[in-house]
């Protein structure tokens, strides 16, 4: 797996306590498996999937719901208007738009619809291809 191109970057939040102390909050664990990145795979198709920043390791085994807003959420809305035809604004914001989007593909593809994305619903549906149609992705 080769990645293409990088959220972007997320720091963790900072301040300051009333002693005058700097701290700084961990993400939430949540946070580790969040598509953040684009990959192109094996397969031959361009796919939403975690990059981590610290250590440089990918994995296409990661999550997008509403409320994200990065890379990754706009390669599923590429996928999403280039396989099946929706009509999405590709801005990275996964709304209401997007959900439902999502949910007309895992029916399509004869998967849970349940408008999140995940590991089930990257094996079902169909992704963008890095030559001409659409594939499934493992």
């Amino acid at each position: 797996m080769t990645f293409l191109r990088r959220a972007a970057a997320g720091a963790a939040a900072t301040g300051i306590l009333a002693s005058g102390m700097l701290f700084a909050t961990a993400q939430p664990a949540s946070a580790a498996t969040t598509c953040n990145w684009v990959l192109k795979v094996s397969e031959g198709a361009w796919i939403p999937g975690y990059y981590n920043s610290s250590t440089g390791a990918t994995s296409r085994t990661c999550y997008l719901n509403r409320g994200d807003n990065n890379q990754g959420v706009r390669q599923l809305q590429t996928t999403l208007n280039e396989c099946y035809g929706r009509n999405l604004v590709e801005d990275g914001d996964f709304g209401p738009a997007t959900e439902t989007a999502l949910r007309y593909a895992q029916d399509r593809a004869g998967t849970t619809v349940d408008g999140s994305y995940g590991p089930n619903t990257r094996k079902a549906i169909l992704h963008q291809s890095t030559g001409s149609g659409c594939k499934r992705v493992a």
